[in-house]
This record gives C-alpha cells, structure tokens and sequence, in this order.
C-alpha cells in the first residue's frame, strides 16, 4: 500500500506532500488538480511497464507534462510503500525518480533511488545519478547494469532482483474511468481476466465471472436484485456466433433487455459490483476511479460503500488500496473523515489537506450537528 506520496512539478501538482490510507476520497473544484494527481500515478506504472519515454510520448513529450509556472525544475516522485508479510511483518520501499527534460523533448533520469527496510536493516536496490550508479540485490551483489540516463531501473525485469516486487506491485495499479458507449458494445465469448479501464469488455468480463466465479457473480445479482426495482436476473451468455452481451431480465416482463437498452445507472453500478466482488486473483492492489457517482442514484451511491466496506473486511490486509475522484456530497456523506482528501488550487498549483487532521471537525462531526458533505459543500474543509 502507498502510505506517502510526494510529487513536484508535475501538471498542476507543483509541490504535493500526502498521506494515503486504504481509502482515499478526492474532493475539490474541476481544475483543482484531482485528475493530474491520478495521471501522476498512472504515469508511474506505465514508466514500469513501457518505460519513461514512452510515459512522456503518452502525454505529448516533456514540455506538456512539466509544471508551466513560475521556478521550474525537475518532475520528481517519491513513493512509500508497505508490504505486509505473514506475522504481521512488513517491508518498507521507499522509492525516489527525478527527471530533468528540455523545450525540445530530450528527457533524462536524474536520479533514481530504492531502498527496502525489513525489520531494522535497510538495503539499497537502486542508486543511480544520471545514468551512473548501482542496481544491487539485497545482499549487495551486482543485480544488473544501467548506463542508459533515459531509462529508469523499474523498465527492466530481472528474475531474482528483489526491486522486482516494486515494480510488479507498481505495474499492476489499475485505472477506471467507464465510457458508457464502449461498455455497450458486443463483446468477444473470450475469458478476461480483468475489465479494462473504459469498460468495453464489460460483457465478456460479466461472463467471466459467470461461468468459472459462481459464488463471486451469485453475490454481484443478489446485491443488483436488492438495490435495484425489479431486476430479477442478470446473464451474460454466448451467443451462436462466439460474442457476447449483457442482459437483464426484470419481474413482470416476459421478455429479457439487452444492454444497449439497459438503464445506464443499471450498468455502471453493476460493473462497480463486479470490481468489489471480484476474485482476489482478478484484482489489483490499488484501483484509481474517477467520478465513480456518474448516473447512480444517491442510494446506490451508499449501496457501494457499503458492499466494499464489507468486501474490504473480509480481505483483512489484502484489501485493495481506493483512490476515487468525486463531486458529490452524497458519496462524502457517507464516508469516514480519515478518508477524504481535499484539493484546491492557488496561484495555478494545486494545493490539498486531509481535513482529519483538524480536531474542531472531528468534534463538530461528533455532534452530528452536520453531515461531511454539507460541510465540504459549505467549503468549511478548504486548504
């Protein structure tokens, strides 16, 4: 799990200093920097799965990603990360990259830096200035050689390199942000084995969990038939020309709707149902949502926060770490203070608290006088 973050100069994200927690609600005005602040680590993983320059050419080169204010200077990151291991152990990476770039686009790993405190020992993984340095194994042998500037140490997989567990955890984040039009589409009869991050093989992921995840897609109907009026059934079965699509079959009609002409609240609040209740094999150690309360009803809205409570108990330490963007009061009404995340911007730098640390809110909350999200709506948990 992240437990520190600091980012510098990236996007909006001049200077931002946070702790996370399991779960991580982002609240704030558009442009506040909510957005940037996930980019940021969606930029992080794909440096370990296709490496910085292709991070930066995602983004349109170096000039569009780097802070465009005032005293500029490298685009910095530095992560803390806790394993839990059995016994309650846990190991402890902090991991540190700094890139300089030019108007023209050339990039360069200024410094990169990785270390690993088990217990009382800490060992150094990654030690590189400029392309020179070390990458060395916890015993202190040589794991590899680097002499490439533009490179950073996580792009490579090397068997046995215990930076290896950083990177893998890094590389296996996922994104969220569900485009109705492309979960609507007819889907391949192919197993999946996660939903992609628009959604487009929502039918096909559904019939995964259908047909190999009984008990996992017995639990996603019986909260969908609760919560929504008249939903008796969901299937997402294969049709004779190998595809697949999703349908609903409601109480009082004989025949089934097909997804194209499903509610669109019906199916965004069942592909969050199947994210939550998906096999721990399927999942992720941390899911980034943006807008997750798009076209759900309120009480929906507190229906999933209530299922991933549970789910979230029922993993224990294994739980997937949240970070979700939202706009609405509704959704912070029903989440813990410890959990929210304020974001607003000054002088064109974002800028953002954990209101929790501000005791007379605690108390105010106490008294049940007012509820989190009249107060975040009054702008009472500004920065």
């Amino acid at each position: 799990m992240i437990k520190k973050l600091r980012i510098k100069n990236y996007k909006s994200l001049k200077d931002v200093d946070i702790e996370l927690g399991k779960r991580n609600i982002l609240v704030g005005p558009n442009m506040s920097g909510k957005s940037n602040f996930i980019d940021c680590l969606r930029f992080l993983s794909q440096i370990c799965i296709g490496g910085v320059k292709n991070a930066f050419l995602d983004r349109g080169g170096f000039p569009e990603v780097m802070w465009k204010g005032k005293e500029k200077g490298p685009i910095y990151f530095a992560l803390t990360i806790e394993e839990t291991m059995e016994q309650e152990k846990s190991k402890i990476y902090d991991y540190e990259i700094s890139i300089i770039g030019s108007p023209k686009g050339l990039i360069s790993v200024e410094k990169e830096y990785l270390t690993v405190k088990v217990g009382q020992k800490i060992s150094t993984l990654i030690d590189l200035k400029n392309g020179h340095g070390k990458v060395t194994r916890i015993d202190g042998s040589k794991a590899f050689d680097i002499s490439d500037p533009t490179c950073s140490a996580l792009e490579f997989s090397v068997p046995g390199w215990e930076g290896m567990e950083v990177k893998n955890y890094i590389s296996a984040w996922r994104f969220y942000k569900l485009s109705l039009p492309a979960m609507k589409q007819v889907n391949a009869a192919t197993s999946q084995n996660f939903l992609m991050e628009d959604g487009r093989n929502f039918s096909s992921w559904l019939m995964t969990l259908q047909t190999k995840h009984q008990e996992n897609f017995r639990r996603i109907i019986q909260v969908a038939k609760d919560s929504l009026l008249g939903v008796e059934e969901i299937l997402s079965p294969p049709t004779q020309f190998a595809t697949t699509y999703m349908i609903s079959k409601e109480k009082y009609l004989e025949e089934p709707i097909n997804i194209w002409h499903m509610s669109d609240g019906e199916i965004l609040f069942l592909a969050w149902l199947s994210l939550i209740f998906a096999p721990s094999d399927y999942g992720a150690p941390l899911f980034c949502v943006e807008e997750v309360e798009n076209h759900l009803h309120p009480r929906l809205l507190e229906i999933l926060v209530e299922v991933l409570d549970q789910r979230q108990k029922e993993s224990g330490s294994k739980a997937a770490q949240i970070i979700v963007t939202t706009h609405s009061p509704y959704l912070v009404d029903k989440i813990n203070l410890e959990d929210l995340i304020v974001f607003e911007k000054r002088e064109g730098a974002t800028q953002c608290i954990k209101p929790a640390t501000k005791s007379h809110l605690k108390e105010l909350l106490e008294r049940e006088e007012i509820g989190l999200g009249d107060l975040w709506f009054s702008g009472a948990l500004g920065v």
